[in-house]
């Protein structure tokens, strides 16, 4: 069965080479170090933040991910706010790490 490395090589697409990125992706996901579902979700909100940034609507920029990624709309937003989710939630526990070893 194949393995799709199409998202870790759009994260990996300005550190190196696309021929690069592939194999790199492959060794990483056959050696089980990737959890493809999470990167994948990863890559979809990396690509809608950058959209928005541009200046397109959120919602254009999910339809669109939708299309580019070739999953549903809501697969797409479930994976932007989980990866939003999760990072809010991690700065938090940092801080509060910080906050107790400030005391």
């Amino acid at each position: 069965m194949a393995i799709d490395t199409r998202p870790f090589e759009r994260l990996l697409r300005d550190l190196c080479p696309p021929v690069r990125a592939r194999r790199i992706a492959d060794r990483l996901i056959r050696a089980n170090l990737l959890d493809t579902s999470r990167l994948r979700a990863l890559a979809l909100a990396l690509y809608v933040d950058e959209q928005v940034t541009r200046g397109r609507a959120k919602t254009e920029a999910l339809e669109q991910a939708a299309i580019d990624f070739g999953c549903s709309y809501s697969t797409a937003c479930r994976a932007v706010y989980d990866t939003f989710n999760q990072q809010t939630i991690k700065q938090l526990d940092e801080q509060r790490i910080k906050l107790e070893t400030d005391k």
